[in-house]
């Protein structure tokens, strides 16, 4: 039983106790209704922060990720102005450019040797700027009646939302634990030169974690255009810095190596009850910032701890 209860991430347990806490300071956040909108939020930070922990764990990351939600956000209700025919085209085109910004950033970090963090800071910065082209400033297009249904419908009760999540959580998680490209991103952010002697293709390895990365971005676009049906250009800059707090929240290590797409869940989970929470017990937003900050680190600090503990015994 003790050897089943270690090998489960602490993220869970956190995430149980966190919300029976708030269920007691808030009735109102056990109610099956608000328990089913966490879910419901919790998809679309969720899978976001699915395609970050893959960048986190070749030991980079990936800021542009705001930019990629945002111009998947106006490109896809531009292409369908709510025409359920105009579905697969807009899906086809925003993959398309999701799947040439994480190239590029591939290509930036593994061949020209530029900082992760300035190329996606860059990347991000031109993605809106080129919203902003695009649009105008001025916003066109909505959602498919048909495609809103992801988002906003529900199966047995479930949202829609959260069973397309978990789905692409789970499939990345086999992906990463259960193939050779994922026991090679593991071995990459653990150590990129031992990798390199021991065969495996870094630099296509980077390149595929940040084109896999912006996949997840530009799903989780597709997620929250069905969700608000609506364009919108500032509706990434939330799920920037959120994505990797969720995380980070859920074990991952900013050195690479180390973290999972299971619980990177756990972490969106925590994420989205504490601001649920917070805006039941109307929260202020300064302490909402500073109650996010510290509990972003005290996770790191008790993992650091918990693996210390380990290489200790």
């Amino acid at each position: 039983m003790a050897q089943l209860l270690a090998r489960i991430s602490p993220i869970w347990f956190a995430v149980i106790l966190f919300y029976v806490l708030a269920g007691i300071v808030s009735p109102a956040m056990l109610s099956t209704g608000q328990a089913l909108n966490v879910l419901q939020v919790a998809a679309l930070l969720g899978l976001v922060a699915t395609g970050q922990v893959i960048a986190l764990l070749v030991g980079g990351i990936d800021l542009s990720v705001g930019g990629v939600v945002t111009l998947t956000n106006i490109v896809a209700t531009s292409i369908m102005l709510g025409q359920d025919s105009s579905i697969p085209l807009a899906i086809a085109v925003c993959l398309l450019l999701g799947i040439l910004v994480g190239a590029l950033n591939g290509f930036m970090v593994a061949v020209l040797k530029v900082a992760p963090l300035i190329t996606t800071l860059a990347m991000n910065s031109i993605l809106f700027g080129a919203a902003l082209v695009y649009t105008g400033g001025a916003t066109r297009g909505t959602a498919a009646p048909a495609f809103k249904i992801i988002g906003q419908g529900a199966v047995l009760g479930i949202p829609l939302s959260a069973v397309a999540w978990l789905a692409v959580a789970i499939a990345v998680a086999v992906i990463l634990r259960r193939t050779i490209f994922g026991r090679w991103i593991y071995a990459v952010g653990a150590n990129s030169e031992a990798a390199a002697l021991m065969g495996v293709p870094v630099k296509r390895t980077l390149i595929g974690a940040y084109v896999m990365c912006s996949v997840m971005a530009v799903l989780g676009g597709l997620l929250i255009t069905s969700y608000i049906g609506n364009p919108s250009l500032g509706i990434g800059e939330q799920f920037l810095l959120n994505s990797v707090a969720a995380v980070v929240v859920g074990g991952a290590a900013l050195t690479g190596g180390v973290g999972s797409a299971v619980a990177t869940i756990g972490g969106a989970l925590f994420m989205t009850v504490l601001v649920s929470f917070t805006n039941i017990a109307r929260v202020s937003t300064g302490t909402q910032y500073i109650v996010q900050g510290a509990l972003i680190i005290l996770s790191v600090m008790v993992y650091r701890a918990l693996a210390e503990k380990r290489r200790i015994t």
